[in-house]
């Protein structure tokens, strides 16, 4: 049979604008599912691993900035999404996670596929709703149409992020031969958002802050490519000579004079003057040296500008949050600042910064082969205008110590949680989501542990992957605590002789090697041409060179 409240919660869905939903196989999901499928706003892909599905699912959101439908089966199903749900809420991704449940009456009772599904992702979603399981009762229709409208809701209020609904269903849940599916007007409640402004008593305190301080700094965190805010940023810095640190996922990468060298050249503990005003947007820095500098120089004054009313003090001195849209508030600071000169802080930032990037582009010339280097040559070759997705470890450290040249490329990496699950399956949701081409730039152990990112029948002929293969975890081996252990190759080096090859010829991608310069040029000169499959290109590297040219690269960048 065909129940009626499970079609409404598709109806809700595509009248709140989520027209994407994906979709793991199951028996008592199956009513969800087909409700989803037979609606004709809403597109369904099917992805088997829930894992996988789930960040596949974000990395649609991520590009669309809207959320998709996640729908699993009752049980450890659920769980598989886990990872995803805590990366898209720390990235303030929007999901609306949909699981299917036994009846409250056979929790713990030891049946199939039953376990506790109530709030079973904890503080990690935004909100959790339980559906009733009979809604033979107007006021129970009612309350089940209420709490999906508040679901889809919540995934779009600041932060947005994953919402969870959990679904109890008896059965029977199949449809029979003549039943048909019947999409019948819903109640949908809206929300309507006032635009945000301050006080004119709160920007006469801000302005006299600004005024008070000459030594002001701008860091920009994690965000996503925003014109706006861009300009926005360029235009205050070109008013008062205001500098401003851009890490490679801030994606501010256009502005001229950005300073993007600061985790290196703050590891030597520079004779720089710490900022009186920070302000910082975004969410979270890739540069340990940077966090680490701010933490032991403390501010006069820290501003947060940020949507929503979470608290981010990562830095230990926040003294004001602003919840306000970052590129109206810029906006309005650099109308109601004064003009100035570039300040003797703002010049030492600036020049160490230009010192280094010249001191990196030297080394990395002559620099013995390897990942690092083979980063760059990458990097230095993607199309002018993509998306570049950089996993975590090495990836998108080695990226974030070279900078892009392309500034209209937009750079995604999953620094919510700074798990190497998932980087495959974010830039699949991604090449699914655009007509672009999507690099990925992955480790061997990430692209090895997401291999089911890519077990499904959909096209990815723009998609591209750069596997750095250096056998292991070689991130480890840069660390001073870990490779200093006797037992180092075996608990942290994870040693590893898997390549990507059988991966390739299993999903009939195009598969090529590289292992040094010459290799790694010629195998980029077709890398990023057109082409009827996703490519993978293997670079292999020696993990003792990497850690010597990453060594030799910071000596080199300091003077030592």
């Amino acid at each position: 049979m065909i129940l009626p409240h499970i079609n409404e919660i598709a109806s809700l869905c595509a009248a709140h604008g989520i027209k994407q939903a994906i979709v793991s196989p199951g028996s008592r999901s199956a009513a969800i599912s087909l409700a989803f499928e037979n609606h004709p706003e809403i597109d369904v892909k099917v992805v088997a691993d829930e894992r996988s599905a789930a960040f596949i699912g974000m990395g649609i959101a991520l590009q669309k900035q809207e959320a998709v439908a996640l729908i699993c089966t009752s049980g450890s199903a659920a769980f598989n999404y886990a990872p995803a749900i805590a990366e898209a809420y720390y990235q303030e991704i929007p999901l609306l996670v949909i699981t299917a449940d036994r009846p409250p009456e056979w929790v713990n009772q030891y049946d199939g596929q039953t376990i506790q599904q109530e709030d079973i992702y904890g503080k990690h979603v935004k909100a959790a709703f339980n559906l009733p399981v009979d809604l033979s009762h107007s006021d129970a229709q009612w309350h089940a149409n209420r709490l999906v409208n508040e679901a889809i809701l919540a995934t779009r209020s600041f932060p947005k992020g994953p919402v969870h609904l959990n679904v109890p269903l008896r059965e029977p849940f199949y449809p029979g031969e003549d039943d048909k599916f019947e999409y019948p007007k819903v109640r949908k409640i809206e929300s309507l958002e006032a635009e945000k402004t301050l006080s004119e008593a709160n920007w006469n305190e801000l302005l006299g802050l600004w005024k008070s301080f000459s030594n002001r700094l701008i860091v920009v965190g994690q965000s996503n490519p925003d014109t706006e805010l861009s300009q926005a940023l360029a235009d205050l810095a070109q008013k008062t000579g205001t500098p401003i640190i851009n890490e490679i996922t801030a994606n501010q990468h256009g502005i001229e004079n950005v300073i993007t060298k600061q985790d290196v050249f703050l590891q030597g503990q520079p004779k720089l003057e710490a900022p009186e005003l920070l302000i910082t947007l975004g969410n979270s820095l890739i540069s340990k040296n940077l966090k680490e500098f701010l933490r032991k120089n403390p501010t006069k004054a820290h501003w947060h500008i940020r949507q929503g009313s979470r608290l981010n003090d990562s830095l230990r001195q926040v003294t004001h949050v602003i919840d306000q849209k970052p590129a109206q508030f810029i906006q309005t600071l650099t109308t109601l600042v004064s003009e100035s000169d570039t300040s003797a802080f703002g010049e030492a930032w600036s020049s160490l910064g230009r010192e280094v990037e010249k001191k990196a582009q030297d080394f990395l010339h002559q620099a013995t082969f390897g990942e690092f280097k083979a980063v760059q040559t990458c990097l230095n070759q993607l199309p002018t205008q993509g998306q570049l997705h950089l996993a975590n470890s090495m990836s998108v450290r080695y990226a974030n110590f070279i900078g892009l040249r392309q500034n209209e490329v937009s750079v995604y990496c999953n620094r919510g949680t700074s798990g190497i699950d998932g980087s495959n399956s974010t830039a699949v949701g991604a090449a699914l989501s655009t007509d672009d081409m999507v690099t990925l730039i992955t480790g061997d152990m990430a692209f090895l542990y997401d291999r089911n990112a890519f077990w499904h029948p959909y096209d990815l002929n723009n998609l591209r992957i750069i596997v750095m293969n250096n056998a292991g975890g070689g991130i480890f081996g840069m660390i001073k605590g870990p490779r200093s252990l006797a037992s180092y190759e075996k608990l942290f080096q994870t040693n590893q002789p898997i390549t990507a090859k059988l991966t390739a010829k299993e999903f009939g991608f195009e598969y090529a090697t590289a292992k040094n310069d010459d290799q790694l040029n010629d195998e980029l000169k077709s890398f990023f041409n057109p082409s009827s499959s996703a490519k993978i290109l293997e670079v292999f590297s020696d993990p003792k060179v990497n850690e010597k040219v990453l060594a030799d690269f910071k000596a080199y960048c300091l003077g030592l």
